[in-house]
């Protein structure tokens, strides 16, 4: 029953966030709400009663905080980073995303997408399984101390499992900005997207989705290419958000649940999470009702700099509104957006952020102020 754990969550939250597709497949279901208590006959003959969480937090009003992190194709780089929250009164669902370049800390020399494989580095000792779990479990205590959110839930998969949810959701459409195109063999990696509204695949949406720059220098694209781009990762960002958005809006409507069972069957066993199967199941009907327009969506703000010769995402204590381009203190948006009542990882007043004690004594020209070089590939 485990690996039962693992996945309904994930194909609910990994989706809300930025390849949101449970989410978008449980919004879907039109099944009544489960009972609020029920027998749960285990394996081993005993009875387990199980608690409807939906109906607990709809009666207590308290939101929840997960945290979605999906791993690269190649290597143990997590290079999607979200903190999602579900607020149960207004069922509204808010995410704030965070670079991948994020320096965490004064003296530490890696970057936030590298705080799991580091982890998972040092855990010599366990099966591999534990390995993982142990180092998730780590990153997410890593990222509540870094952003100051307690955060509930972990959800962990790969990208090629979101390619293929996206196959068997039939695809999405989605209007590609302009001609994307990223040839590097040496990441078995070719973007080649052309301009215009189409229907993308798993491979389609897993090129729309890394695509951050051009093979040459952004200034040389066509004017299209830097509108919506600019060679940072927030830039990229903004896109998967809206890819994000396109997903739910249509498969609320087109999914059913013939394509709901494999789905999730798929995801069962590729996915981590520390959410149980009853509570996900419970958890998701609820999310069935969540606001369908547009989410709450944020981005850590910032300054780029080269710190002995590498770049960095200096976060600056700040986010960004990414519909309204507003900027506002951290704080106030937690306060308002990301409030958790249980905060199973909550921060470290010890090793509380200050992005002062990040910044070099030397920091680098002001034209890596804002926006990196493209050095570092998509």
């Amino acid at each position: 029953m485990k690996s039962a754990k693992l996945s309904f969550l994930i194909c609910l939250f990994s989706g809300i966030t930025l390849f949101i597709i449970g989410s978008v497949l449980m919004v879907n279901i039109r099944t009544s709400p489960p009972p609020q208590q029920k027998n749960t006959v285990l394996p081993s003959g005993e009875t387990k009663k199980t608690i409807d969480v939906t109906e607990t937090y709809q009666n207590s009003g308290d939101p929840i905080n997960f945290l979605v992190l999906i791993k690269e194709a190649s290597g143990l780089h997590t290079d999607t980073i979200i903190i999602g929250n579900y607020e149960p009164v207004t069922n509204q669902i808010s995410l704030l995303t965070v670079p991948r370049d994020t320096k965490p800390t004064g003296k530490s020399t890696i970057k936030i997408n590298n705080v799991y494989s580091t982890n998972f580095s040092k855990h010599l000792d366990l099966p591999k399984t534990q390995r993982k779990t142990k180092s998730i479990e780590d990153t997410t205590q890593y990222i509540s101390n870094l952003t100051n959110i307690p955060i509930d839930y972990y959800v962990y998969l790969e990208i090629d499992t979101i390619k293929q949810i996206v196959d068997m959701l039939g695809g999405v459409y989605f209007d590609v900005p302009a001609d994307l195109r990223y040839p590097d063999p040496s990441q078995g990696l070719n973007i080649n997207l052309k301009k215009g509204y189409q229907l993308l695949d798993g491979d389609k949406a897993e090129q729309l989705l890394r695509f951050r720059k051009t093979p040459y220098n952004i200034t040389k694209a066509p004017a299209d290419v830097r509108k919506y781009y600019d060679g940072s990762d927030m830039k990229r960002t903004e896109m998967q958000i809206k890819f994000v958005n396109e997903l739910i809006k249509q498969k609320v409507t087109l999914l059913n649940m013939p394509k709901l069972i494999p789905v999730v069957n798929y995801a069962f066993s590729n996915v981590i999470t520390n959410i149980s199967l009853s509570d996900t199941l419970n958890l998701a009907t609820g999310l069935t009702r969540a606001n369908k327009q547009e989410m709450n969506t944020f981005k850590l703000c910032g300054l780029d700099r080269y710190i002995n010769d590498i770049y960095y995402f200096i976060y600056n204590q700040k986010v960004e509104n990414v519909k309204t381009k507003e900027e506002y203190n951290t704080q106030e948006i937690i306060d308002k957006y990301f409030i958790s009542k249980t905060g199973k990882f909550s921060p470290d007043p010890n090793k509380k952020y200050d992005f002062h004690s990040v910044l070099p004594p030397n920091p680098s020209n002001t034209e890596t102020e804002s926006r990196s070089d493209g050095k570092d590939k998509p």
